[in-house]
């Protein structure tokens, strides 16, 4: 039986370059790294991003992204554009979110999230 995500796995091509994204655009703090640093973790309030090279893991635009909730939506965009994140989707409002993607330098989307109070 399924317990928990123990992690969500970010394919990159370039681990520099992915953690000067991560860790400079994003401000994540690495809390691990593995394989001859080519696997970053980051710790998120109880979960955990990696971001991992291999030749066998291509990156993609196409499939899952994670949604990182942030706690002042307007602000959080507004630093990540400061910080010159790349945005594929301006921020949008539904019914109970507010919502954007952006792409790492690889094409993976990251979803920048606010849940509405209820």
């Amino acid at each position: 039986m399924i317990t928990e995500i123990a992690f969500v796995g970010i394919s990159v091509t370039d681990i520099a370059r992915a953690r000067k994204f991560y860790e400079g655009v994003l401000e994540l703090k690495p809390a691990m790294e593995a394989m001859g640093g080519s696997w970053v973790e980051y710790e998120i309030g109880p979960h955990t991003i990696g971001i991992g090279s291999h030749p066998d893991w291509p990156p993609s635009d196409k499939g899952t992204a994670p949604a990182l909730e942030v706690d002042d939506f307007p602000r959080s965009i507004e630093r990540l554009k400061e910080l010159g994140g790349n945005f594929t989707m301006e921020p949008l409002e539904t019914p109970v979110c507010h919502m954007a993607i952006l792409q790492d330098p690889d094409g993976n989307k990251i979803v920048i999230h606010k849940r509405k109070q209820h």
